[in-house]
């Protein structure tokens, strides 16, 4: 009988110290083991005291000193492949900080005959008020790891075009999937509940700042009677949609619960104005568009990226202020909610699965010609 394939994943956090890149790999982990026989284990890199050494059957190995050897020392002896999964900002000990270690550590690997993996789920910048730069510091290990691995991939179209002026090969893109889980069913909008969901981190505080005159008109013209604010509490005027809207501040809620809530709501509204570009790395806009809500972008539209074309798979907010009074718009707006969906699903977990198993199967050849030919890095 075959050895089974097995990888090593590298994540900032893991369960129950969740955060976005840990929740990401863990689905990817159990759809992996699930469709393609594949298993994995953990790397955590920033561990918890409440990490344990397994987590739903997966090994995890918990790095508690930052040093290259450290870091070898802990990756089993039976992984094909190392998937680094990496968003710069969770891996940082300090604003100015740039580990390095890792890229060294992953160039190690390379030379025993490991296939790596990068997933670059963020890009390093700077931000200085409405100005945004590429960070030099954070962006110098980003651009090693692109160069030195043996597999990139990102999930917008706007990083694929940095990242491959730096690697040798092809960047693969996979936008993100819904990491709040996927609905067995999906209803039609005439029969959901007139409800709006606002969903996210802190972020979702521009969806109220900027335009909140602008969102309860289209409330009104919805006919939407409940805002679902779902995330950490926030500071906003909720009464200025009152008596029209009735909110309800859910606080944290569960993956369960929150697409529980998703699938019978009517709309969802996101804010990715401070990212015009990366649409696709958004797992708010991908589990509204899983749950078969109208996805409505605030304010104005972005331009097409990554196949995501506005008043096609989302609507504006200023667009549905002109359209709504007309007799075709629940029509129009199912279709929409439609087109969402059937894009979600050409990127849902099954088809980003699917990928990187095609992509960790390939390995196998690579893994065995980098095997004959390893090298000493000092």
């Amino acid at each position: 009988m075959a050895t089974p394939t097995k990888i090593l994943q590298i994540v900032p956090r893991i369960s129950p110290e969740m955060d976005g890149v840990g929740e990401y790999s863990l689905r990817l982990s159990k759809r992996l083991r699930a469709n393609h026989q594949i298993d994995s284990a953990f790397l955590v890199v920033r561990p918890s005291d409440k990490n344990q050494p397994t987590l739903d059957g997966f090994a995890v190995h918990c790095l508690r000193s930052h040093t290259v050897d450290a870091f070898l020392d802990l990756v089993p002896s039976d992984v094909s492949a190392v998937v680094l999964q990496y968003s710069n900002y969770p891996y940082l000990q300090g604003k100015l900080d740039a580990p390095m270690w890792l890229g060294l550590a992953m160039r190690k690997l390379k030379a025993k005959g490991i296939v790596t993996i990068v997933m670059f789920h963020e890009l390093p910048t700077l931000k200085y008020g409405v100005l945004r730069m590429p960070n030099p510091i954070q962006g110098r290990l980003s651009r090693e790891l692109a160069q030195d691995s043996d597999i990139s991939l990102t999930n917008n179209e706007a990083f694929q075009e940095v990242l491959e002026k730096w690697a040798p090969q092809p960047v693969h893109c996979l936008p993100n999937f819904a990491t709040i889980g996927e609905p067995d069913t999906v209803l039609p909008l005439a029969e959901r509940d007139r409800a709006l969901v606002v969903f996210g981190s802190t972020d979702r505080r521009r969806v109220y700042q900027s335009n909140l005159q602008q969102l309860k008109e289209i409330c009104e013209r919805l006919q939407i009677h409940t805002l679902y604010d779902v995330g950490r509490s926030l500071e906003w005027d909720s009464e200025s949609l009152a008596p029209t809207v009735k909110t309800v501040r859910t606080g944290m809620l569960s993956d369960e619960e929150v697409s529980a809530l998703m699938s019978r709501s009517f709309a969802g509204v996101f804010d990715y104005h401070r990212f015009p570009r990366n649409l696709g790395k958004s797992t708010v806009y991908a589990a509204y568009c899983a749950h078969g809500l109208l996805p409505i972008c605030n304010g104005s539209f972005l331009r097409p990226q990554d196949g995501t074309v506005a008043d096609t798979h989302y609507v504006d907010t200023f667009t549905l202020h002109t359209r709504s009074a007309q007799s075709s718009t629940d029509d129009w707006l199912q279709t929409i909610a439609t087109n969402a969906h059937e894009l979600y699903l050409t990127r849902s977990l099954d088809s980003c699965a699917q990928k990187y198993a095609q992509l960790v199967q390939s390995t196998e050849a690579m893994a065995s010609a980098q095997a004959g030919t390893q090298v000493s890095i000092s």
